[in-house]
C-alpha cells in the first residue's frame, strides 16, 4: 500500500475514504496511441466451483501470506487448466465471521478496468470517441486548457491531479476548499467536511472532486507523462454516463453483470450495504484495527473504486474483459497496450504483470481497508483472485503471490 493512503484516511481523528488509493507514480513516456459479442449477446459463465473445497497448496500458500502480513481474513479464487478453487483463511472480521464463497469485497482499483471496459463498449457503439475531448464533453467541469482527452483518461495520461491521494491533512484539504472559485460548489465542500468532522457519513459530489483536484497544477502537460490518478475514472464515469444518458449502476448491471449472470456484483453508490469482508488501517495512535469498510467520503459516482463483488465474480469478469467475451479483440488490444511506466505497464485500465510464468492482464486494488489483485492469462483462462482485509504500512506484495498460486508447480 502506498503510505499517504492511511494518513489520509485517519484526518484529524475522523476517518476518509480512499477510493481505490493506489500509489502514485510518474514517468515520462509519449502519447499513447489508439469484433467481438456485444455485451448482451454474452453467455452467461458457468456455475461456479468456487464452493469446492480448496486444495492443500492454495490453502497453505495463502494461510502464510495472511499471517505473515497480519489480516484478520484472506480470500482467493485461482483457476488453473480450467479447474477454478476458492480458498479462505482467517476470518471476514475482528468478529470471527466466517469467509464463504459468497463473501463479498470492495474491489477498489479493480474497478478501473470495469470502467475502462464499458466507455470502450461505448466506444463500440458510437456513443463516444477515446478522442473526444473531456471539456468538450462536461463543459465546465474540467479546465478546458491544455484539452484532456477520454484516452487520456483511461492510461492515467492526462495530468490531472488525484485528490482523493493527494491531501494529507486537514489543513491541506481546507486550503483546496478555500482555493474553490465556485461559491457553490466551496459551500458544499465545507458543509461537507463539518459533517465528516462530526462523524457523520459522507459521500463527495463528482462535481465537488473533480473541482477540488482542479485548485492543484497538472502533473504533467496530457500525454507526455503517467500518473495515477482515482479523478481519472471519476471523470470517465462521467463522460460514459453523459453518453449514454444512464447511471454507471445501471451500465454495470446491464452490461457486465447480467450477461455474465453475476449476482453480487454492484457498485458504491448506490449501494451503500456492507460487503462481508471487513476492511481494517492500523491507527496511527496505538496501532489498534480501525475498521474502515463503509467510509465512502470519496466514492462519488463510483467509477474510481466503487465495485462490490465475490472473488469468483470478479475473477470471471476480469476473464471476460481480457478475453475478449465483452469487447471487440481491436479494443482489448488497446486495454492491454503496454505503455511503459514506473509501476510495469499500463494501458487503457489494464496493467500487464510479467510473473514467472508468462504475461497476464489485471489490477490491483486498495481501499478502505482491503488489498486485493486479479490478474488473468490473455485468453482469459487462468487467472487468480486475491483479496486481504488489512492494509498497513507494509506493501502486502499481492503480485509476487499471485505468482505463487499460478505459477508454482507443473
Amino acid at each position: 500500500m502506498h503510505p499517504a493512503c492511511l494518513r489520509t484516511a485517519l484526518v484529524a481523528g475522523v476517518l476518509l475514504s480512499l477510493a481505490g488509493c493506489a500509489g502514485g507514480s510518474s514517468t515520462a513516456l509519449p502519447p499513447t496511441v489508439g469484433g467481438a459479442p456485444a455485451p448482451s449477446s454474452v453467455a452467461p459463465s458457468p456455475g461456479p466451483s468456487a464452493t469446492a473445497a480448496a486444495t492443500p497448496d492454495v490453502q497453505a500458500v495463502l494461510d502464510a501470506a495472511r499471517r505473515g502480513y497480519g489480516a484478520p481474513g484472506a480470500l482467493a479464487v485461482l483457476e488453473r487448466g480450467g479447474v477454478r478453487t476458492f480458498a479462505a483463511s482467517g476470518s471476514a472480521g475482528v468478529d470471527g465471521t466466517p469467509i464463504t464463497a459468497a463473501t463479498r469485497f470492495r474491489i477498489a482499483s479493480i474497478t478501473k478496468p470495469i470502467v475502462a471496459a464499458l466507455v470502450l463498449d461505448a466506444v463500440d457503439r458510437g456513443e463516444v470517441a477515446l478522442e473526444d475531448v473531456v471539456g468538450d464533453l462536461l463543459p465546465g467541469v474540467l479546465r478546458a486548457e491544455p484539452p484532456v482527452t477520454v484516452r487520456q483518461l483511461l492510461a492515467h495520461t492526462s495530468g490531472v491531479y488525484d485528490e482523493s491521494n493527494g491531501v494529507a491533512t486537514q489543513d491541506q484539504l481546507e486550503g483546496d476548499i478555500a482555493a474553490l472559485t465556485d461559491p457553490d460548489l466551496r459551500a458544499e465542500a465545507r458543509a461537507d467536511l463539518a459533517r465528516a468532522l462530526a462523524g457523520r457519513p459522507v459521500i463527495a459530489s463528482d462535481r465537488l472532486i473533480v473541482a477540488l483536484s482542479e485548485t492543484h497544477d497538472r502533473y504533467f502537460a496530457p500525454g507526455v507523462g503517467y500518473h495515477s490518478s482515482n479523478t481519472n475514472y471519476q471523470l470517465a464515469a462521467m463522460v460514459l454516463e453523459k453518453a449514454t444518458g444512464a447511471p454507471l449502476a445501471d451500465l454495470l448491471r446491464q452490461r457486465i453483470a447480467e450477461p455474465l449472470g453475476l449476482a453480487r456484483t454492484t457498485i458504491a453508490p448506490p449501494d451503500t450495504a456492507s460487503p462481508e469482508l471487513r476492511g481494517y488501517g492500523t491507527s496511527i495512535t496505538d496501532d489498534s484495527l480501525v475498521d474502515l469498510t463503509d467510509d465512502l467520503t470519496w466514492f462519488g459516482n463510483g467509477g474510481n473504486g466503487g465495485v462490490i463483488s465475490t472473488a469468483d465474480e470478479l475473477l470471471t469478469t476480469m476473464q471476460a474483459i481480457v478475453g475478449e467475451r465483452l469487447l471487440p479483440a481491436e479494443l482489448v488490444a488497446q486495454m492491454r497496450a503496454q505503455t511503459s511506466t514506473s509501476l510495469g505497464t499500463y494501458g487503457l485500465g489494464l496493467a500487464t504483470y510479467a510473473l514467472s510464468c508468462g504475461t497476464f492482464y489485471g489490477h490491483e486494488g486498495g481501499v478502505n481497508g482491503t488489498a486485493s489483485i486479479a490478474v488473468v492469462a490473455p485468453d482469459g483462462g487462468d487467472g487468480v483472485v486475491i483479496a486481504l482485509n488489512l492494509r498497513s504500512g507494509e506493501d502486502p506484495r499481492l503480485p509476487a503471490l499471485a505468482d505463487s498460486l499460478l505459477c508454482a508447480g507443473p
